[in-house]
């Protein structure tokens, strides 16, 4: 969700500033995917973004005429979507655990 990547952003600029400590736990995902956004996790990443630029557009549609994002309202999703695939990356990037399926 929009919230638990911005959630992820906020933990690195802690991890970052402040020297926070940060154990990332992969659930059922190779951290390699993770950190490039490939593979099945690429892929649940980017249908994610496309739903989040669709209810951006949706939510437009209803407030205006125009159904377009705005230049300002694109450069913030851009931002978003750079700063998510940065702090994703970082994350990746850390030693942590990485839990498979045990089904």
């Amino acid at each position: 969700s929009r919230w638990c990547l911005n959630e992820l952003v906020k933990i690195m600029e802690c991890q970052r500033t402040m020297g926070q400590i940060v154990v990332p736990v992969f659930y059922d995902v190779d951290p390699f995917e993770v950190r490039h956004q490939k593979g099945v996790f690429g892929k649940a990443f980017q249908n994610l973004l496309n739903r989040i630029s669709k209810e951006e557009d949706e939510s437009l549609s209803n407030e205006e005429e125009d159904e377009s994002l705005s230049k300002e309202e694109e450069d913030e999703l851009l931002h978003s979507e750079l700063s998510w695939r940065e702090a994703l990356r970082w994350a990746a990037g850390i030693a942590g655990f990485v839990v498979l399926n045990s089904r």
